[in-house]
């Protein structure tokens, strides 16, 4: 009988909680570690259509990479997510800056969704593991087979990050390396620069970010935040399924809130 608590461990064994930044609040953040999960649904946030999917689905755990206690809570109700988890029996362990500074983290899930070469560069070491001493940030840098224009680099994203739409300011080379954080990383451009990257990946890109790629002539991309980190998802799907084989994982439907037109 697999518990939440030993999915808890699993994970703390591959992006181990001690590792995440200082302002996080990663872990185990809602319900009873001992209890039995038979079934749990992989989300990127734990929203109310996502802990009704579970409900539905039957599943007595949530996995989120945001989470789901982040600010201080100042009354409960069952519009607070985590309140609604608790009322509902159901547990939620939260895997945020841990798995983004993991060994393999989000950003190396970026290198190999768009086929680069993982040069296993860091974009920002803000930290080191107190355990291990490993050194610990954000981000990847990925190499090209051979060199890309900004609009092939842009369409790229598009099409593996499954993005609806794309916003990048294309700089003033072709493209051979490529920084990227997941999430929003906007304000990492100038590491990414130094690092001497043709072109830099995140999403949250804020005006004043696109304003400095192109006096930079750095190739910036938008891929959208969501959209570069939900990949997370199928990955711990995956690994998790294979370590416990008595729990089905399932990746959420309704983790995205956002509509389009």
């Amino acid at each position: 009988m697999t518990t939440v608590r030993d999915i808890y461990n699993y994970i703390d064994s591959f992006a181990p909680y001690r590792t995440q930044d200082s302002w996080d609040n990663s872990g185990l953040l809602v319900g009873d570690g001992d209890e039995p999960v038979t079934k749990a649904l992989c989300a990127l946030d734990a929203s109310i259509p996502a802990i009704l999917e579970a409900e539905k689905l039957g599943c007595q755990l949530i996995l989120t990479h945001h989470p789901v206690i982040f600010h201080p809570l100042k009354s409960l109700d069952p519009t607070v997510p985590a309140a609604l988890m608790f009322r509902k029996g159901i547990a939620c362990i939260s895997s945020h800056t841990n798995l983004d500074s993991a060994e393999y983290g989000i950003s190396d899930m970026m290198v190999d969704k768009l086929g680069l070469k993982n040069l296993h560069k860091i974009v920002d070491i803000n930290r080191n593991d107190p355990v291990t001493g490993r050194v610990v940030g954000y981000g990847a840098v990925g190499e090209t087979d051979k060199e890309m224009t900004p609009d092939e680099l842009a369409k790229l994203c598009k099409e593996r990050f499954g993005c609806i739409a794309i916003k990048y300011v294309a700089g003033n080379r072709n493209i051979k390396t490529v920084g990227m954080i997941s999430g929003a990383g906007g304000s990492y451009l100038g590491n990414a620069y130094e690092m001497g990257c043709d072109a830099y990946i995140s999403g949250d890109v804020k005006q004043d970010n696109f304003i400095e790629a192109e006096r930079l002539g750095i190739t910036l991309i938008d891929a959208g935040h969501f959209e570069t980190e939900t990949i997370a998802m199928e990955y711990l799907k995956e690994v998790l399924s294979k370590k416990f084989t008595d729990v089905e994982f399932v990746v959420s439907l309704e983790s995205f809130l956002a509509k389009t037109v």
